[in-house]
């Protein structure tokens, strides 16, 4: 579970990527946009397809380190879900990271604003604590991590037997652990992971449409009052 845990940093990742190239386009994309050269839809479809073949080499590697090197089950549906389950963490941090770089100039605020509100997605993501206030429980249908943990997890654990020595087995000679099955029960991950990989697929496109639509807002707020400011001038 811990491993199923480090999942959740991809979100960092994502984030840190954006936050390493999205900035300075933005600021070209500002002035191309204010002459006319190009539009929103076109800024965003170009920053995501160069964006998304990176991720799924990089996330393919992650696929086979974690899957192989890890020795988790070594089945193609879990590294296929591993793979996606990276790639889709990524690519919301990657939206989170364009929605917030958006709203804010500084980038460096911006960070500071966005690794809050990870942390907090990695925390709740249900591992570190499982039983938390019904409020976070429903803000975390809105973070990838809850999605892709439950869509790793099942896959990586059904089937699994586990052994423990004398000092750890229970007075009835059993061991507290003994079948991955209880492991999920547990952790109240007992889910169907193939319904955890669309809705973590539904969180890819949403991510992606709502930093669309944010851009979109802030350049049109934008020529709006330049426009003002042009007719108060005359």
């Amino acid at each position: 579970m811990g491993f199923v845990q480090e999942i959740g940093a991809f979100y960092f990742v994502g984030m840190l990527q954006n936050t390493a190239i999205y900035p300075n386009e933005r600021d070209v994309f500002y002035r191309e946009d204010d002459d006319g050269v190009y539009s929103v839809h076109a800024f965003l479809a170009a920053y995501t397809i160069l964006e998304v073949p990176f991720e799924i080499i990089s996330c393919m590697i992650f696929g086979v380190l974690g899957v192989i090197a890890v020795d988790l089950p070594r089945t193609a549906t879990l590294y296929f879900v591993s793979v996606f389950a990276c790639f889709g963490i990524v690519s919301c941090g990657e939206s989170l990271g364009i929605m917030f770089n958006t709203l804010f100039g500084h980038t460096g605020f911006a960070v500071n604003i966005m690794g809050v509100f990870l942390a907090l997605a990695n925390t709740m993501a249900g591992i570190l604590s499982i039983d938390m206030p019904e409020l976070f429980k429903a803000f975390n249908y809105l973070s990838p991590i809850r999605y892709g943990t439950r869509a790793v997890a099942p896959y990586s654990l059904r089937d699994i037997t586990f052994t423990c020595n004398e000092e750890q087995r229970l007075q009835n000679g059993k061991c507290p652990i003994e079948t991955g099955q209880q492991v999920l029960e547990l952790y109240n991950f007992d889910v169907d992971p193939v319904v955890n990989v669309a809705c973590l697929a539904a969180c890819v496109v949403v991510y992606r449409l709502l930093a669309w639509g944010l851009l979109k807002i802030a350049r049109t707020h934008w020529k709006g009052r330049k426009k003002s400011d042009e007719s108060v001038k005359e």
